[in-house]
């Protein structure tokens, strides 16, 4: 789903070079603007060497957020697959999947719409007002409406009926998405607060679970506190910018509400084709798999998630470098970039793979626990995953989006995710999660075969 922010970026018309890693700046937040916090955390950031470009404080700042997004579950999962049965995990994780449908329709797209608005409202405080409250009152319209969709859906399906109070409990993480205005503080330019915020909501959730989930009975009360750091964050966010006057709440208009709405829409349907094959998974999994089959599924994508966490705030860092030189791949600049970003964005990942599925069986006994201890041929299987993920990546971000393709990439997610679906629930009925991590993989890799033949007959250098 990230790539879809950087064709979103690609629609502003640049002018030069410069115009362009300025626009991008813009809608990234690269630029790195805060205020006081008295912690650890903003010791650390401060003391960052002056010397060092903005280039790299942006990958620190990145690679922050990521990882405390990304490690942050790792920190848990051990304790919570020991504690919990594995029929209760696999409760809490299809929990946590089935409210993610939620969560897409209440973002929307405003994490990048939204974003672009503040950007261009810079320096001006009444635009910017009517921008935050008209978005948030947008997300909450949006959540309470999932709210009513989410009861429905209980109600009609009676294999959720015993899953009532924990889907409640993870509907929690719904209201949190559409509350913490992330897209505000990308839109003013204030990265290191919003890593300062997003490090200590994902954190500050740790101590409780450790403390009070201490039986399969728990389940709710866990699923209840992992989805707690979005509210967490919502509320330290407004506090802090109420202080600084970055806003003011004023009366919402609905002709804006709908504005928005409409300017979103394009980024919401991108959306929704991406996540047939990424989210609609482990719903799959619930309906024709085991318990035993969900529980080891999910904690092994938690794994592959947290490998994959690298992939990201490399190719966002060299993603402006890319774009500005355009179609000069023959230039001595670009051949020395390429050559490193591809070792470190698939080099990370293919010793990811090697160490995941070599150090399988050690993780399987001693991280998950004797409940666990089958998963490691889980493990194995999605080793590769985030390798396939990586090469999609060079091509999707690097190629085709920095060089203005992103209506053909677009169009490889549109036919990707309904076919998917297809063989997947076909895959998955036959041969449980084999099938589906099998189709898992076909997709990613007829993405990336997609995206390499369309490079080909663009004529735009690969390697």
């Amino acid at each position: 789903m990230d790539t879809i922010i950087y064709a979103y970026a690609l629609n502003f018309k640049m002018t030069s070079p410069d115009a362009y890693s300025q626009k991008i700046n813009i809608v990234f937040g690269i630029k790195f603007v805060g205020f006081g916090y008295n912690s650890s955390a903003e010791f650390l950031l401060d003391k960052l060497p002056d010397f060092m470009s903005s280039a790299a404080k942006n990958i620190l700042y990145l690679v922050f957020v990521q990882g405390i997004i990304y490690l942050s579950p790792l920190l848990t999962l051990p304790y919570l697959t020991r504690t919990l049965e594995i029929e209760q995990f696999a409760a809490m994780s299809f929990a946590q999947v089935f409210v993610q449908y939620f969560v897409l329709v209440t973002d929307y797209g405003f994490g990048i719409t939204a974003t672009r608005l503040i950007a261009l409202a810079t320096g001006d405080f009444k635009n910017i007002s009517e921008i935050v409250s008209n978005t948030l009152a947008v997300k909450l319209l949006l959540a309470c409406l999932m709210g009513v969709v989410c009861v429905v859906l209980v109600w009609l399906i009676p294999s959720l009926h015993t899953s009532i109070w924990l889907i409640a409990a993870t509907f929690i993480g719904v209201y949190g998405n559409a509350l913490f205005p992330t897209w505000l503080f990308q839109g003013i330019e204030r990265m290191r607060d919003l890593a300062l915020i997003t490090g200590l909501s994902r954190l500050l959730v740790l101590p409780p679970i450790f403390f009070f989930v201490h039986t399969p009975d728990d389940v709710v009360l866990a699923g209840a506190l992992l989805n707690a750091p979005g509210v967490l964050a919502a509320l330290m966010s407004f506090i802090l910018l109420r202080q600084q006057k970055v806003f003011e709440w004023v009366p919402v208009s609905w002709a804006r509400m709908l504005d928005m709405l409409r300017e979103g829409w394009h980024v919401f349907i991108s959306n929704i084709f991406i996540s047939l094959y990424t989210v609609v998974n482990l719903t799959l999994l619930k309906f024709l798999g085991t318990p035993e089959q969900v529980a080891f599924f999910a904690a092994s994508d938690k794994i592959r998630f947290a490998i994959q966490g690298f992939i990201q705030p490399i190719a966002s860092a060299l993603f402006p470098r890319f774009s500005a030189m355009g179609r000069n791949h023959q230039s001595e600049e670009f051949v020395k970039l390429n050559r490193l970003g591809w070792i470190a964005l698939v080099g990370t990942q293919i010793v990811g793979a090697f160490v995941v599925f070599f150090g399988a069986d050690f993780v399987a006994k001693y991280y998950f626990g004797a409940a666990f201890e089958g998963i490691s041929i889980y493990l194995k299987a999605f080793a590769l995953l985030p390798v396939v993920i990586a090469v999609a990546t060079v091509f999707a971000q690097w190629r085709l989006l920095a060089l203005g393709e992103g209506a053909a990439l677009s169009r490889i997610y549109m036919v990707a995710g309904p076919v998917h679906i297809v063989y997947a629930i076909i895959a998955t009925s036959y041969w449980g999660w084999g099938g589906l991590l099998a189709s898992v993989y076909l997709t990613e890799i007829m993405i990336t075969l997609a995206m390499y033949f369309i490079l080909r007959k663009k004529r735009i250098r690969i390697f």
